[in-house]
């Protein structure tokens, strides 16, 4: 049986635990490798990884034979079913990319990272694809006293950062007059985007397969080994035999047994409503559209999509014991959706009686140091991963830094941070499992009750 089967299907309850951008725009799974190949470049994961990756060599190169073999479809993972915030975050949050890089180099990458914002854009015009992308950014919002604290340190570490000038913190009356919450106590503007993932996905592709990439849909892949002719991919139709092979599944690269003790994939939540009426609209301002971040440890976020529904998600990310990633166990999760629900009704009561049409999960990587790791692991074998859940704009440089690092070219995305740097593993389970729990626990009842540890523990 395969994933797509597995998936869970509506209850009763008429609430889909079903990806709603999938809905957006329908699949035709492509076939399966078959046969034995050989090639320039072979790419494991049609994600935004892999496929930036390709893009990007066959802008350099355009006699490259590439190869992208994927599991199921490509954007079938997290690159299509993420929550559309093209942010210039990188990892989980600033503090950790200061800790681990200091602020010179930190502030290097996320200048490259912020540029790739704006480079996503410029792609959808010039290859056509209609990824709904709206460049109106989002704010983080406070909705207390301890969360505007948050947002002053966070601003105060981007000072760092060499920033000429600091953006400005709305009062109250200011900021719902952007987004008309009287729950929001404060805002700050962060320069991004809104997408439609799923639909920038299913661009990327057509647009890898009009330069002449070849991508292999319903293709799981092992690595097998190093051969005099290259290194060896394996399906279970066919194998591709390539000089240079990149690995970049993401949340699914535990799989390969060097990085086993690397990546944990942690499950993130959200939920969508059904189309909003323009009288529904019309009782909220919401003038940009932009989404909203609240500034808390385990975020809680809203956006609207083109349809003019409200997605809502975050809250605590749950791990699940054996790198745990069934959809058909956990795409479904009442407590966090009931979680969700009591988040929507908080922020606008008006809308109480807006009903869920899809409530699902999925699958996010994260790393011991929680910002993103790419390299080379052997010659000719390169990977990316460990996006933590912010990964739409750092996967886009990552390609970058991918292209040049298959090319042999030492360049200014090969020397960014997160580009063949130390990474640290994560404890075998029980223990990660335990420590997993625990850190859980103790970063979500700061949440609840932020007065009484102010130390940030993320």
């Amino acid at each position: 049986m395969t994933q797509a089967q597995q998936r869970p299907v509506a209850r009763a309850t008429g609430v889909k635990h079903e990806i709603y951008w999938r809905e957006t725009e329908q699949v035709e799974l492509g076939p399966p490798l078959r046969g034995d190949i050989r090639a320039d470049v072979c790419v494991v994961g049609a994600g935004y990884t892999g496929m930036w990756t390709a893009h990007n060599l066959k802008l350099a190169d355009p006699s490259l034979d590439i190869h992208l073999v994927e599991a199921e479809y490509a954007g079938a993972g997290a690159s299509g079913h993420n929550d559309g915030f093209v942010t210039p975050t990188i990892g989980h949050n600033l503090r950790g990319v200061l800790d681990a890089f200091g602020a010179e180099r930190a502030g290097h990458a996320y200048a490259m990272v912020g540029r790739s914002i704006l480079e996503i854009g410029r792609f959808c015009r010039k290859f056509g694809v209609d990824a709904e992308y709206e460049p109106n950014g989002y704010y983080s919002v406070a909705t207390s006293g301890a969360q505007l604290d948050r947002i002053h340190a966070d601003l105060e570490l981007a000072g760092t950062l060499g920033a000429r000038t600091q953006p400005e913190i709305l009062g109250a009356a200011a900021a719902q007059e952007r987004i008309g919450s009287t729950e929001i106590k404060a805002a700050v503007k962060v320069g991004g985007a809104l997408i439609n993932p799923h639909k920038l996905a299913r661009g990327l592709a057509r647009t890898l397969r009009a330069q002449g990439v070849h991508i292999h849909e319903q293709s799981p892949a092992t690595y097998g080994g190093q051969t005099p002719a290259g290194h060896v991919i394996r399906t279970p139709l066919g194998s591709v035999t390539a000089e240079r092979v990149v690995l970049a599944t993401n949340a699914y690269q535990h799989q390969f047994a060097p990085f086993r003790a690397k990546i944990r994939p942690r499950w993130s939540y959200a939920a969508v409503t059904e189309p909003l009426t323009d009288e529904q609209l019309g009782k909220v301002a919401w003038p940009e559209r932009e989404g909203f971040v609240e500034a808390r440890n385990f975020i809680l976020f809203g956006r609207l999509t083109k349809d003019n529904r409200i997605l809502v998600g975050g809250g605590p990310a749950p791990y699940f014991y054996g790198r745990d990633m069934s959809e058909a166990r956990h795409m479904r999760n009442d407590k966090l959706t009931t979680h969700l629900r009591d988040m929507l009704n908080r922020y606008f009561p008006v809308w109480r009686d807006v009903r869920f049409t899809h409530a699902y999960g999925g699958c996010v990587a994260t790393t011991a140091e929680f910002v993103p790791h790419l390299g080379e692991l052997a010659p000719g074998l390169f990977y990316g991963h460990g996006y933590c859940g912010n990964g739409i704009a750092v996967t886009h440089t990552a390609g970058k830094a991918l292209r040049d690092l298959v090319l042999g070219k030492q360049t200014h995305y090969t020397d960014l941070v997160f580009v063949n740097g130390r990474e640290r593993g994560l404890p075998s389970e029980p223990v990660f499992y335990l420590k997993s729990r625990i850190r859980s626990a103790l970063l979500d009842w700061q949440d609840r009750h932020p007065t009484v540890i102010k130390r940030p523990l993320s």
